[in-house]
């Protein structure tokens, strides 16, 4: 799922984010992180507009926890529980041999 890549002490805290396969740049300023972040999860709230969408709430979340201890337990949380229910169906979903 979602890691963020940790620089050095004193450096930025995160340059970008891997959503599975791919990588995601984020601006380097804490503040705009969370503008960016937050303004996607207020968006959301505008879901019934063509171009937002309740895609924008995951996007804003998975910004906002790179600087949130909080919301970056919970996107950890979902991740475990997503992963956990796709293997089952998956397993689920092989025949017996």
């Amino acid at each position: 799922m979602a890691k963020e890549h940790l620089s050095p002490p004193g450096g930025p805290l995160v340059s970008h984010v891997k959503v599975g396969q791919y990588r995601v740049k984020l601006p380097k300023s804490r503040v705009a992180r969370q503008a960016l972040g937050g303004g996607l999860v207020a968006g959301s709230a505008l879901a019934v507009l063509p171009v937002f969408g309740l895609w924008m709430l995951p996007a804003g979340l998975l910004v906002l926890s790179v600087d949130s201890a909080r919301v970056r337990r919970f996107r950890r949380v979902q991740e475990v529980k997503v992963v956990r229910w796709w293997r089952a169906r998956q397993a689920a979903s092989k025949p017996p041999s």
